[in-house]
């Protein structure tokens, strides 16, 4: 584990950042780290966490936040107390100021030994921790107390290690950087000094004088002073041309230290030769001056042209030229505008990008506009490079684009993307064919001067049937290269007189001159090759794993994997990251022609067919290990296709779901309109459990949706039914609660048609939560006790959450507290013969709220310890928070408010950094309740009036009830009697529907006003 300051306030573990919730809590790591080893005083944290403003709760809210950080440390690092204060305990360099440090100390040292190449490889090293402003995150206050002590260190060590890069001679290098240090710090005199310096040894003798004649001017103008003696020494030096100048001759190979600090670098790798474009470069190289007239906004450049014509080749050879600028890291992205499949929508985009800087899957929020949001905050004054490629639409780049100006952005598009430039300053590029000069550059760059001597005509007639566009020229190139003995005159030669269409006349069409050359490529591989590049062309997704090749082309391992490398020696296909395998869309075109020319539809169809059965049955058999208990959506399961050897354990399936994703994804909406409909559903409902368990919402909709459609085109009633089900579910981590019902209740009626009784009791106990969820109880224990009779009749044992669970939360709500822990305990007795502990956790928890509301305090506490017991050896932080917060409720029923409020701020804390909303509304209202218990009011207001926005915002209706009675309860204390009466009467309306107990106090409260 890594502490970082230096930046925004985080911790690096496991190869990932890991944000810290709350400007409160962030401060509070910051001033242990900046104090590491050493005890803060509490008086000193307390200023720290409320600048000028310290609460009168202070001491007990700073035992909250250290109790939370304590949480998110774990066994890592100890914050140990004393009777002073806190200190934080950890090893030398665990922080990276600490590393910073260590870094400087070492050039310093190696400098005074005279390694002056080691000094400049430590000062780097030191500097590159840096990630923005030191402290962002914390509190105001606390960051103008301490971050211009450590800005000054960063600057003072910047201009150490400018001082070593000009004994090393990096003059020219250097006059840009220090053009802009200047700029920002006018009158930094080292700055300025090491800029004249940097300019008389480039020979720039009038600039280098003119730079003092600014910096006098500036000061004798702004600061009736005159520069420090040090500078005016250098000028005079200058006028002399003095010979002390001079930097000694030194003939050094300086190593290549590599960056230490993990951040985001996505960029494909480099195009290997990449000639000509210098115009465009130029163009490119532009972003990098700072904003015109002043005006600091983002820079954006849109890069558009043709297909192949080089764009993503060019977006990526310039990133990897500036990427050193850039040390926040570089994004990239493909969008999919263009390509095979559905294009990459916003929601998906924002979740990789934050998933590429660092944020957990379950950190992301649901809401793209939550997403966007976030995704701003977290590049907020980070310098990063954004490469957004193949966008179709201005509305699929708008929510990607950065608001901060420390950040550029490129787009790659066929597109031009016009209407991106009403709404943002953009600056296009329109990419054309290469010269003929580049063109012919190119062919001698890739094949060699020896290849190329003595056929220059030629050449320059393969460049001109090539059209000079360059995925068709790097083709022919390959080609040639192959085979050293063939001539380039003869293959000008094939060209002519073996394609009959003159399909390299690119000009005029670009799709058929890249064909041609695919052409030649294609014809020189081996059959075998040639029938996997033909299928590969039809594979949905963004890429392929090994396994799914040689299950689409029927091959053995030993085949398949020969014929993948005939294909990525040939260039026609990319090995990635992990083998995976990628093809370039105008290949993948080629390919589908290729396929429509040489394969009978059948024999297509059979191999697709394969390839959809083998990503069926993996994902199936993966999803019975990654989510025991499920039932399977397949019967008859072929013998080949038996995978538990391959997978194993658990870990082994989901990280195959993981990797697969995308093309599990993409398959489901191309079975769903290519015929495969069956394949549709069964894969969507496969992954049903997966996209809630990894919070992959839209997804989770987008693919059930098309599904629903595709099993009504097959006219199956039962697949209608199970997709209209999941999809309900789906529709309730969005707040649809009335699409959920309409949903469930529309599976309800085809499962009666089809005569389906278990589908019916299923599709009766999933009405019956939504009628729970929607704030109507009483009509849930009549649905449930409809489900519970069906499963009697039909022999089957009630699921330990299912229609039994329902009756007993139904129950709870009621006020039937005796019935409730009756069918909690039958729940229970289920749920153990099945070793649920995730469900019996959940069930201990209402079982415990049930014998509260009996007066049976011990018996609650029991159960609530119990579940928290089980939510920390899960390492469940969900169950946890909501544990605690019941352990709240209990101790404020004791009497015990002070205890209870300590837990239920525990509890919160803890439930904002899963982001689960609706428990955050329930503790936010068993808050407030302990609030007004213990004599606080005014708090217990604040937090009532928290828990219903909360409400109102996810259509929570029970709780919109709860908090509008908190608040009014808290009003009558503070005396304000009519905001009392607004706030009850609105809590009868929200209660009176409902039918619980509640509707009758409230009535008769109101009743006696």
């Amino acid at each position: 584990m890594e502490f970082r300051v230096l930046g925004p306030v985080g911790i690096w573990r496991d190869e990932r950042f890991v944000s810290v919730v709350g400007q409160k809590q962030r401060t509070l790591l910051a001033v242990l780290v900046l104090n590491a080893n050493r005890v803060v005083s509490h008086d000193r944290l307390l200023v720290a966490l409320w600048g000028s403003a310290v609460p009168a709760s202070g001491r007990r809210l700073l035992h909250n936040h250290l109790w939370s950080l304590r949480r998110l440390l774990g066994d890592a690092a100890v914050i140990a107390s004393s009777p002073t204060g806190y200190a934080l305990q950890i090893p030398a360099d665990s922080s990276d100021l600490d590393v910073f440090d260590s870094e400087v100390d070492l050039a310093r040292t190696a400098l005074s030994a005279g390694d002056v190449v080691r000094a400049a490889e430590r000062f780097r090293e030191a500097l590159m921790l840096w990630r923005g402003p030191a402290l962002a995150g914390t509190h105001p206050e606390f960051q103008m107390t301490e971050g211009p002590a450590l800005e000054e260190r960063r600057i003072i060590t910047l201009a150490e290690r400018i001082d070593v890069d000009l004994a090393l001679g990096g003059n020219s290098e250097l006059i840009g950087e220090l053009r802009r240090f200047v700029a920002e710090n006018p009158l930094h005199e080292r700055f300025r000094g090491q800029l004249m310096l940097a300019l008389y040894r480039e020979g720039r003798v009038a600039e280098a004088l003119e730079e003092y004649r600014i910096v006098h001017r500036y000061f004798r103008s702004e600061l009736g002073l005159e520069p420090g003696e040090d500078l005016a020494r250098l000028h005079q030096a200058i006028l002399s041309a003095d010979p002390s100048l001079d930097p000694e001759p030194r003939h050094l190979e300086v190593a290549v230290v590599p960056r230490s600090m993990p951040i985001p670098r996505q960029l494909p790798s480099d195009i290997a030769r990449f000639t000509g474009r210098k115009d465009d470069l130029r163009q490119l190289d532009l972003m990098l001056s700072r904003g015109e007239g002043g005006i600091q906004a983002t820079v954006i450049t849109s890069i558009a042209g043709t297909a192949g014509i080089g764009k993503t080749a060019l977006a990526t050879h310039w990133g990897h030229r500036v990427a050193g600028l850039f040390p926040d890291g570089q994004l990239y992205m493909n969008l999919r505008g263009y390509s095979q499949g559905q294009p990459v929508e916003a929601a998906q985009a924002l979740h990789r990008l934050l998933r590429g800087l660092g944020m957990a899957v379950e950190e992301i929020p649901q809401e793209a506009d939550e997403r966007e949001t976030l995704y701003r905050s977290i590049l907020a004054d980070r310098r990063v490079l954004i490469i957004l490629d193949n966008a179709a639409s201005p509305d699929q780049v708008r929510p990607l684009l950065p608001g901060s100006p420390s950040c550029k952005v490129v787009i790659t598009s066929r597109d031009s993307l016009r209407g991106l430039w009403v709404t943002h300053d953009v600056r296009n590029i329109t990419l054309g064919v290469l010269s003929a000069d580049e063109a012919r550059g190119l062919l001698v760059e890739i094949l060699g001067t020896e290849q190329t001597r003595g056929e220059i005509e030629a050449l320059s007639q393969l460049a001109e049937l090539c059209g000079h566009l360059p995925l068709a020229l790097r083709l022919a190139a390959a080609h040639l290269a192959g085979q050293p003995s063939l001539s380039i005159a003869d293959f000008v030669a094939r060209l002519r007189n073996e394609n009959p269409l003159v399909v390299l006349d690119i000009g005029e069409d670009p799709h058929t001159g890249v064909s041609a050359a695919f052409e030649l490529s294609y014809r020189a591989l081996p059959e075998t090759a040639r029938k996997v590049f033909r299928l590969m062309g039809f594979h949905p997704g963004p890429d392929i794993g090994v396994d799914a090749v040689l299950a689409l082309a029927s091959l053995s391992s030993g085949e398949g994997r020969a014929a993948i490398d005939r294909l990525v020696a040939a260039h026609l296909i990319q090995r990635g990251d992990g083998g995976r395998l990628t093809i370039h869309d105008l290949v993948r075109v080629y390919a589908r022609d290729r396929s429509e020319l040489d394969d009978r539809v059948v024999d297509r169809r059979d191999a697709l067919s394969r390839l959809f059965d083998w990503y069926l049955y993996m994902a199936d058999e993966a999803m019975n290990l990654f989510d025991p208990g499920r039932i399977s959506m397949l019967t008859d399961v072929p013998a080949e296709y038996s995978f538990k050897k391959i997978f194993g354990r658990p870990e082994a399936a989901a990280f195959w779901l993981e990797e697969e994703y995308p093309s599990l994804v993409s398959m489901i909406s191309y079975c769903a309109v290519q015929g495969w409909r069956d394949h549709a559903w069964k894969m969507a409902r496969t992954l049903s459990r997966f996209f809630y368990l990894n919070d992959r919402i839209d997804d989770w909709i987008a693919t059930h949706r098309i599904s629903l459609i595709a099993t009504r085109e097959l006219d199956d009633l039962h697949a209608e039914a199970e997709v209209l089900g999941a999809l309900g579910y789906a529709y309730i981590f969005v707040g649809k609660y009335d699409d959920y019902l309409e949903l469930q209740q529309r599976a309800l009626s085809l499962r009666r048609a089809k005569g389906d009784r278990r589908g019916e009791a299923k599709a009766l106990r999933d009405i019956g939560y939504g009628l729970i969820r929607t704030g109507r109880p009483g009509e849930a224990i009549k649905i449930c006790q409809q489900s519970l009779a069906i499963e009697r009749a039909l022999g089957e044992r009630p699921d330990g959450q299912g229609a039994l669970y329902h009756l007993a939360i139904a129950n709870l709500q009621l006020g039937r507290f005796e019935e409730a822990v009756e069918s909690l305990q039958e729940c229970r007795s289920y749920v153990r013969k099945e070793d649920g502990r995730h469900k019996d956790a959940y069930i201990l928890l209402y079982q415990g709220e049930a014998y509260l509301r009996l007066g049976r305090i011990d018996e609650a506490l029991k159960c609530h310890t119990e579940a928290l017991r089980v939510g920390r050896e899960m390492k469940n932080a969900r169950l946890e928070a909501d544990a605690i917060n019941n352990l709240g409720r209990d101790h404020g029923r004791s009497g015990l408010h002070a205890k209870a409020i300590e837990y239920h701020e525990r509890a919160l804390a803890q439930v904002r950094e899963v982001r689960d909303r609706e428990l955050e509304c329930e503790i936010l209202c068993d808050l407030s309740n302990a609030l007004l218990a213990s004599g606080n009011p005014s708090e217990a207001v604040k937090s009532s009036r928290a828990a219903l926005q909360l409400a109102m915002d996810l259509k929570y209706v029970y709780f919109q009830g709860y908090a509008h009675k908190g608040i009014a309860e808290a009003m009558e204390a503070l005396g304000e009697k009519e905001e009392f009466k607004i706030h009850l009467e609105k809590a009868l309306a929200v209660f009176t529907p409902m039918g619980i107990p509640e509707a009758d106090a409230v009535a008769k409260r109101l009743a006696a006003l």
